[in-house]
């Protein structure tokens, strides 16, 4: 079974139709709403009978996604671990949010003086979290309320992976460190999993939204080689897989160099993967029940490109894939080309691949 979802960034939305993302945005989650509403809106119009929504790039499930949904703490995963321990916010109108480089690079050398999840649950941020989450329940009960860590209903909490939150809040030497100081970095990634885990139990007890299953995004980890990752993220992978259920993992780009070790992740259901990985050597490791999800390749989308590429791609990924479940995920970037974007939902919708339907909100 093959199924196509997209979504739209902020800068194209900004660019495109002059949407605004401001500090408000991320932390009025009613506002927050009405912007979205407006976007949900714009983008029934734009692309009426076309699966392309108002989401978190590859992390929202339309099929999950209800009409009467608020998000509270709309934020990446590893931003909100950096802002709860006191690093300074970012954004701008026509982009993501972000937070200040390495917030916690002072303290690499002595993880003990890291803050324990005790502590992150008593900072300010978490503290207007929970409190957004219980006022709204209380004056909107007919809505359900997502909480951090969480973009749907579905019960799917989303983490950013080991190496891409210790590079994020440390800063590059945690690669130094891998061959100086391994014991130091499995210390530190250790954290990380403890922090994850603590703050989605807090907020699937706090939410009323149990766990079902975890989307790792483990933007980095393609730098890594295959040893580096098999002591560096299985381990710690394979707790969550064990302590939250089973796990969606994301790997940037080229994957083709990480798919044994990736093979070894326990309770892994599927793989999101860049464009470049060969899907029939997903296909070869995972067996032909696996589900894979994959993003077209960014040189391909691009406006400049031959618009030829998209079919070829598209009828190699499908051959590789052999017939197995598969999901295509793609984002709407400033500079990719809005008719190779369609043109490969027409082509799905012309060869009785995927239909070209748009979902609503339920």
């Amino acid at each position: 079974m093959i199924k196509i979802q997209g979504s739209v960034s902020k800068g194209w939305l900004h660019q495109t139709a002059g949407f605004n993302f401001d500090e408000r945005y991320y932390f009025d989650p009613e506002y927050k709403w009405d912007q979205d509403h407006a976007i949900d809106q714009y983008l029934d119009q734009r692309f009426a009978g076309y699966p392309i929504y108002n989401m978190e790039s590859n992390l929202g499930q339309i099929e999950h996604t209800l009409e009467k949904q608020i998000i509270v703490g709309g934020i990446q995963p590893n931003l909100i671990v950096g802002l709860a321990a006191g690093a300074k916010f970012f954004c701008d109108a026509d982009k993501d949010s972000d937070i200040e480089v390495r917030p916690l690079a002072q303290l690499i050398q002595t993880p003990d003086k890291l803050p324990t999840v005790a502590a992150l649950l008593e900072s300010p941020l978490i503290k207007k979290f929970d409190a957004e989450i219980g006022r709204l329940q209380s004056t909107k009960p007919d809505y359900r309320i997502i909480p951090p860590y969480f973009w749907d209903t579905s019960g799917r909490a989303t983490i950013h992976g080991f190496i891409t939150t210790s590079m994020k809040l440390f800063g590059e030497e945690i690669f130094i460190l891998m061959m100086d100081d391994p014991d130091l970095v499995r210390e530190l990634h250790g954290w990380i999993a403890d922090v994850y885990r603590g703050l989605i139990e807090h907020y699937s007890a706090l939410a009323n939204l149990p766990v079902t299953s975890v989307h790792v995004g483990e933007c980095s980890g393609t730098m890594l080689g295959p040893d580096q990752y098999t002591e560096f993220i299985v381990p710690f992978a394979n707790r969550m897989g064990q302590e939250l259920g089973p796990l969606r993992w994301h790997s940037c780009g080229d994957s083709d160099h990480l798919l044994e070790p990736l093979s070894s992740v326990e309770n892994l259901h599927i793989l999101d993967t860049g464009s470049k990985t060969n899907v029939s050597a997903v296909r070869a490791e995972f067996g032909e029940e696996f589900e894979i999800n994959i993003a077209p390749p960014v040189d391909v989308l691009l406006e400049r490109s031959d618009p030829e590429k998209i079919v070829t791609w598209l009828d190699e990924m499908l051959e590789g894939n052999n017939g197995g479940p598969l999901k295509i995920v793609h984002h709407m970037e400033p500079g990719y080309s809005l008719d190779t974007i369609l043109r490969i939902h027409d082509i799905l919708d012309q060869r009785n691949i995927a239909p070209k339907t748009r979902l609503t909100k339920r």
